[in-house]
This record gives structure tokens, sequence and C-alpha cells, in this order.
């Protein structure tokens, strides 16, 4: 199979062949856990290589990343298609889990890299050869749809989530998110990150933009509207995070992805 290497992408000119032979010396038992999760609607799944490549993405997957095909993805790596500090923080993960061989499991986490506002819990497990040498990672995840349906254990942060999630659209400060969380705005704001890997306000902001998408793509209304509707200051602010987020202008979105 010719392979053609540019810096850290790999270009497979027989993308189904490179996983059919990873598949094949992962043994059966892989293949068949990946079709299985596919009869999990809300599970997604993405298999990664000893060399960070993309092996696998399930349907749900592909859904949540916003492509067709798990072709799209097959022979790239995280740093190719997300944001540097998000696959940085997931290759992190993933190469731990492959230097140890141990799993990590139930992990919560935001899915900023593609740009979901729902919550994650995912597990990352090692994936052994016939001669049980470590040839790769699998990482399972499943949404929680909001801070009301997170676990106990994620603490009071639980109740900072939810109080952005219905509040998002009003004006909200650093303080008003510590108080809720009953902390000074310094420990909040190194709790919140240490636990959800992202800050307060990139959190909000996320949670803002994604709220603005789904009227971006399913109304007419005017982008001031919007700006209005989702908490940014005024349009402006609505542009600039916007564009800073999703690389491109909300106009740029609503004429590629109109629904209504």
């Amino acid at each position: 199979m010719a392979i053609v290497i540019k810096g850290e992408n790999v270009v497979l000119k027989n993308k189904q062949a490179f996983q059919v032979a990873f598949f094949r010396k992962a043994g059966p038992n892989a293949a068949t856990f990946r079709k299985i999760l596919d009869f999990f609607p809300d599970a997604g799944l993405y298999i990664i290589d000893a060399h960070d490549r993309i092996v696998a993405f399930n349907h749900r997957n592909c859904e949540a990343n916003n492509i067709v095909s798990e072709m799209d993805y097959i022979g790239r790596t995280c740093r190719d298609i997300y944001p540097k500090e998000f696959a940085e923080q997931y290759m992190t993960l993933v190469r731990q889990v492959r230097e140890t061989g141990v799993a990590v499991e139930n992990q919560v986490y935001t899915h900023a890299a593609d740009h979901s506002t729902d919550f994650r819990i995912a597990s990352v497990y090692p994936l052994r050869d016939a001669h049980d040498a470590i040839i790769g990672t699998a990482t399972v995840w499943r949404p929680v749809a909001s801070g009301d349906t997170l676990p106990d254990w994620y603490g009071c942060l639980k109740r900072v989530v939810t109080f952005i999630d219905k509040n998002y659209a009003r004006p909200i400060t650093l303080q008003t998110l510590a108080a809720e969380a009953g902390m000074s705005i310094t420990h909040f704001r190194r709790r919140f990150a240490g636990i959800l890997h992202i800050t307060p306000a990139r959190y909000l902001a996320t949670i803002r933009v994604n709220a603005a998408i789904k009227l971006l793509t399913s109304t007419h209304m005017l982008l001031t509207e919007i700006a209005h509707a989702c908490g940014f200051y005024d349009q402006s602010h609505f542009i600039r995070t916007f564009k800073r987020l999703r690389r491109q202008t909300p106009a740029q979105y609503r004429r590629a992805h109109f629904t209504a």
C-alpha cells in the first residue's frame, strides 16, 4: 500500500486497506466491538493507532464531527482536524493509556473540539495484537444531556453548568459563577478548568455560539436579533466570538448550513 508522508499527516491511497490491516492485527474482538456500538445510537467510538492516526469513527462520531463518512478522517491525526489545545489534551490521555496499558474510564469533559455543548463521559482503552503488544486505543463516549443529569460525583460545578445552560442569554459574570459554586473567583477558575479542561469564559462562549447556530440554521432572524437572544453584547461581539470559535463568520456558516 502506497503511503505519502507530509509532516505529521499520513495520506493513504487506500484508506480501507489501512483500516482492514489494523483490524486484522487487533483481532476479531475489536472489529466486533466496533459493530456492536452502532446499535447504541448515543455512543461514539474512535480508534487511533500507535502512530496517532485515526483508524475508525463509528456512525455517531461521524454525526458529532459533521462528516458524512469516517473515510474523511481515516489516516489523519487529531491535530489535523481539531484546534491544537483540544487535540493535545486528548492525545496526552491517549499516549498515557498506550504507555501504561491501563484504561482510563468515566472521564467527564466538554467536547469543545467538535464544538458540542454536551458534556460527555468517555473511557479510553488499550488495543492489543495477538502478541499482547499495544497497537492503539479505542475511545468510547456517551453524552450527558445537561448539568442536571451530571453524576453526583461531579461536585459543585454541576450547579454552575446547569445555571449557564438556563441563563446563557443573560449577562453572566465570573463573579456570578463563582458565587453559584460557593468559591472565590481564583479557586473557581482553577477548579473549573481543572475538571473541564476549558476556562469558564470559553465554556460560556461555546454555549452561546452553539445556541446561535441553531437559530442561524433554522430561522430567518437577523444577526442582531440572534446576538441579543444568545447573550452577546452586540452584533460585533457575536461575530468576533463566532469567528474565533468556528473559524468563519455567522453569515458564512448560515449560507453553508441553513436548513429552514
